[in-house]
């Protein structure tokens, strides 16, 4: 059964495309849709872009006139390659990211257009609300922004009840202008496995060529937080090798080898280590869980997460080497 979308205000705003990437989730990019279906201002296109292995996903989106459907072939962990397919099919003056279990609010698109009157802002997120409590006021101060440490706040829960300035932009729920995207060479690739730092690498790049990024809290998705189907879980081991590994590879690409960020990262990460040496302790003693002779035998498996992390931290060194040349070799600058 085709979707059918409102009609989109005729009031001189910005035209919108909306990009849904996905994979192996055709249940809920059908909810997706569905809700993108009911807002209130029509957007000029809706491209689902399909990483699938299978064709279930393809059954659901095709028999959808209103939707343009990418398919791809270029396996797991391609989340920016899928969004750098959905950009170059895209017609909007913006482009808004979703991903397929983030459900839009009807006035999602009005409240995240409205920042674009401003001609320096290039940017436009809004919040993911998980449905954890407190997440509305948690982190007030410190929304998507970049640490000199190097390291990047979230709290995209928050809401300030304002628009903010930030430094960087949630996948799940960001836009950005499509003429700002081409002037930096489109979305950049090469950050694998869980995809984390993919969107920062777009927002920071942007903010270093003096455009304005901002946070619209009445700009609403609800997150569901559907399982991965890229492998792993949220947070395990390979979460955490791939949140150093390519956090080391954003810092490199977007400030160079030569910045302060890069070595600042580097010790807090090592620093952040010693929780996991508390906590192994605190089991190894008995000072923490049951005090049984298993518990305490157990207590090493806290130390591979510590692993994991250090490889990731190491791994992103060669990582960033081959992103930088790959990036020098498509054009694209590289400080």
């Amino acid at each position: 059964m085709a979707v059918e979308l409102p009609n989109r205000a005729q009031d001189g705003s910005p035209t919108v495309s909306v990009i849904v990437i996905t994979f192996a989730r055709p249940t809920y990019v059908a909810q997706c849709l569905a809700h993108l279906a009911r807002l209130r201002t029509r957007p000029a296109q809706v491209i689902v872009v399909d990483g699938s292995p299978d064709d279930d996903t393809a059954a659901v989106v095709t028999d959808m006139s209103d939707v343009d459907y990418v398919r791809h072939a270029l396996g797991r962990g391609t989340m920016p390659e899928s969004r750098q397919l959905g950009l170059a099919r895209a017609t909007g003056d913006v482009v808004a990211f979703i991903d397929d279990d983030a459900y839009v609010d009807p006035e999602w698109i009005d409240e995240l257009v409205r920042p674009y009157a401003d001609p320096e802002v290039v940017g436009v997120g809004g919040r993911a609300v998980n449905g954890i409590p407190g997440e509305d006021v948690e982190g007030l101060d410190e929304i998507g922004r970049l640490r000199p440490d190097g390291t990047l706040t979230g709290y995209f829960g928050a809401d300030p009840h304002e628009v903010v300035d930030v430094d960087h932009l949630l996948g799940a729920n960001m836009s950005f202008r499509r003429s700002a995207l081409q002037e930096i060479g489109g979305i950049r690739g090469n950050y694998p496995g869980t995809c984390l730092c993919e969107e920062s690498d777009i927002s920071l790049r942007l903010g270093l060529r003096g455009g304005r990024l901002v946070f619209a809290p009445a700009a609403v998705v609800r997150h569901v937080a559907a399982p991965y189907t890229t492998g792993g879980q949220r947070f395990d081991r390979r979460y955490l090798y791939y949140s150093r590994r390519n956090h080391v590879v954003l810092l490199a690409r977007v400030f160079g080898w030569a910045s302060p960020m890069l070595r600042r990262y580097a010790r807090t990460a090592i620093v952040a280590q010693r929780s996991y040496l508390r906590v192994f302790w605190e089991r190894a003693t008995g000072a923490e869980g049951d005090g049984s002779t298993s518990s305490r035998l157990r207590a090493p498996i806290v130390l591979t997460r510590s692993v994991v992390e250090m490889v990731g931290l190491v791994a992103g060194v060669p990582a960033a080497w081959v992103a930088r040349a790959r990036d020098r070799r498509a054009g694209v600058r590289s400080p």
